[in-house]
């Protein structure tokens, strides 16, 4: 979309369906995602339908959702951001389970919450592994719905300063400084990182964590209206919110939805 370049689109689109068959580029996107749902249940699926999950239960006005947050080494899948931080790391029947222990510890150092999304088969075994733990257990089940299999518990007990602080932007640690202590450090450019670290170090860890909780959720979207209006269609709904989609490019993606399959030319 970006690009202007739907050559890939076309080619895979002829690929794997006859066009003939649709009227426009939105008849072939929901049935290829229809398609995903039933033969490939690929991570984007288990994405789009846990982010519409979201978005449904808690909207957009006063919560946010982060795509591939760097937490530690690691990075989360989801970040659901309101008055906690809730992480949710997603394993599909398609992936290896060997990092999601690593996986799992760094995001409790920031996260108050943290779950895992998968299949009905893999969530039994991680019920046993997980079943005296805070983390949550959560299944894309059959029929495509999300539920819930156990609730995960906020625990703070493994917050980390360091892996904390190392998510926020220069000039967010900037204006934590500022909110806190009053001034921005005037030190050289190559010493901000460090006097900020430093000073914000003394800050309690669970104040600290709210602190940079409601730093991030200023990372705001640039049009929620245009994502939550019926236009973009629920198949896109997570790829439209990862990408953060302006107005022209929703109305370029409206456009080129209504086209007839496959277009051939450039919006």
């Amino acid at each position: 979309m970006r690009q202007d370049d739907f050559i890939l689109f076309q080619k895979q689109i002829k690929k794997y369906l006859n066009t003939g068959n649709y009227d426009t580029n939105l008849d072939v996107i929901k049935s290829l995602y229809k398609n995903l749902q039933e033969r490939y249940r690929c991570e984007y699926i288990y994405k789009n339908n846990l982010f519409l999950k979201l978005i449904s239960e808690y909207g957009l006005r006063v919560t946010s959702v982060l795509n591939e947050l760097k937490i530690g080494s690691s990075k989360a899948d989801l970040v659901l951001l309101n008055g906690s931080v809730r992480v949710y790391e997603i394993k599909t029947e398609l992936d290896d389970f060997s990092k999601l222990s690593k996986q799992i510890n760094d995001y409790q150092k920031f996260a108050d919450e943290v779950s895992v999304v998968t299949d009905e088969n893999s969530a039994k075994k991680l019920e046993i592994e997980y079943a005296d733990s805070s983390i949550g257990i959560i299944i894309l089940d059959a029929k495509h719905k999300i539920q819930i299999i156990k609730e995960a518990e906020s625990n703070t007990s493994y917050f980390n300063f360091d892996t904390i602080f190392k998510i926020l932007r220069k000039q967010e640690y900037i204006d934590l400084v500022t909110e806190n202590f009053g001034f921005v450090p005037d030190v050289p450019n190559t010493q901000i990182f460090r006097t900020c670290y430093n000073l914000l170090a003394d800050i309690n860890i669970v104040d600290f964590q709210k602190q940079v909780l409601n730093k991030l959720k200023e990372r705001k979207l640039s049009k929620p209206s245009l994502l939550r209006s019926s236009k973009t269609p629920r198949e896109l709904k997570y790829i439209c919110n990862s990408l953060d989609f302006n107005e022209q490019e929703y109305y370029k993606l409206y456009d080129f939805l209504k086209n007839k399959s496959v277009c051939t030319y450039h919006i």
